[in-house]
């Protein structure tokens, strides 16, 4: 009976996955064989490079991956196909079924994540469907010139984006701490259907020991785009040189209504702007409207600035530089990209319009000046 005991023990043991190793298999029917294989990471600068590769064989091929106690993000490249795959390994075999007709589209199975993406790409499939007929109807009823048929699609399009945006964000928050969460988190930052107080709000959820992926430090950059002030905001405090090498600040300069207004002596449409926002600032000055332009001068062009304030007749408010291009920090800090860029402020500072141009921006400075 002892021997029989000590047998049962041994066997256990053997029966026990000690392995180090998952296999990935995947089948490719119809490929040749021969034909290359390569399994990818991602590294620090979120390019894709080669960990190992392999050949199929009757349209098959393996390959043996490291287990890692936590998901991982891994790639599958058919260079003959140029198509790529993504999957997510942990400690659990996987099985990728991938079809020549489909090169970008495949069912991979296995651990927790790979399941999870696969149930995520359903659900987005089903809103795509809904959308593509919605568009296709929308279409006939403009032929048919039917604008009650009209209305009622563009409202339905609306329905189908609204429920799609929910269902993204019931996801992310029910499984916020998988790998899949992280990569739809991601692409909703880079596609602006999430604001940064849910993403932080979604971040401040999960467990701080799985912060160290790829999809989290492509969220930590991504999400610096959300950081651009919008309506409803508090305006950013920031300071700079003025023309003597003073530090000007927003929160000593501004006055019951501000514009903050980001031009440049060599763009063209600001200088056409300029005429309009010193006619504003001449009609409003005494009721409390200033005006503080940063500019995006390039570096050596002092002189030129300068010129162009007094040029254009803006001597009579504050200007800020640092003689930067597209490097001012201001600029960057409100993540301006492009110019003419206005934000106008309320007396608290908060950020009440944007794009103001022409007749457009004195009527709303009179606005808030009568409100205030």
């Amino acid at each position: 009976m002892r021997f029989i005991a000590l047998l049962s023990i041994f066997i256990f043991f053997l029966s026990c996955d000690t392995s180090e190793t998952l296999t990935l298999t995947g089948t490719l029917p119809g490929a040749q064989d021969g034909s290359k294989v390569y399994f990818q990471k991602i590294n620090q600068n979120n390019q894709p490079y080669d960990v190992d590769t392999t050949e199929i064989r009757n349209g098959k091929f393996t390959f043996e991956i490291a287990k890692s106690k936590e998901s991982q993000l891994g790639l599958i490249n058919f260079r003959n196909l140029n198509a790529t795959h993504l999957f997510f390994y942990d400690e659990k075999d996987i099985v990728g079924e991938f079809d020549l007709n489909k090169p970008f589209d495949a069912p991979i199975k296995g651990g927790r994540d790979n399941d999870l993406w696969l149930k995520y790409k359903d659900k987005i499939q089903q809103f795509d469907d809904r959308k593509r007929k919605n568009l296709e109807d929308m279409q006939e009823a403009q032929r048919a010139m039917s604008n009650q048929d009209m209305v009622r699609l563009q409202t339905e399009a609306t329905i189908i984006s609204n429920e799609e945006q929910v269902f993204k964000k019931e996801f992310i928050d029910k499984n916020i701490n998988s790998l899949t969460a992280m990569l739809v988190l991601n692409e909703m930052i880079t596609k602006r259907e999430v604001n940064i107080r849910e993403v932080e709000a979604y971040l401040a959820k999960r467990d701080s020991k799985l912060f160290d992926n790829v999809f989290n430090r492509q969220i930590e950059i991504n999400s610096q785009s959300l950081r651009v002030p919008h309506v409803g905001d508090i305006a950013p405090e920031f300071s700079g040189p003025d023309p003597d090498g003073n530090i000007i600040s927003l929160s000593e300069a501004k006055g019951k209504v501000t514009l903050v207004d980001f031009w440049a002596s060599w763009c063209r449409p600001c200088r056409i702007e300029n005429p309009n926002i010193v006619r504003v600032y001449n009609q409003y000055k005494d009721q409390g409207f200033t005006v503080i332009s940063i500019s995006l001068d390039r570096p050596g062009s002092r002189a030129q600035w300068l010129k162009a304030i007094e040029d254009d007749k803006m001597e009579d408010w504050h200007h800020i530089s640092s003689l930067m291009f597209w490097q001012e920090p201001i600029a960057q800090q409100y993540g301006v990209t492009s110019i003419p860029k206005a934000y106008l402020l309320d007396e608290t500072g908060k950020i009440v319009a944007t794009e103001l141009r022409g007749p457009a921006l004195g009527q709303k400075v009179g606005e808030l000046l009568r409100n205030n």
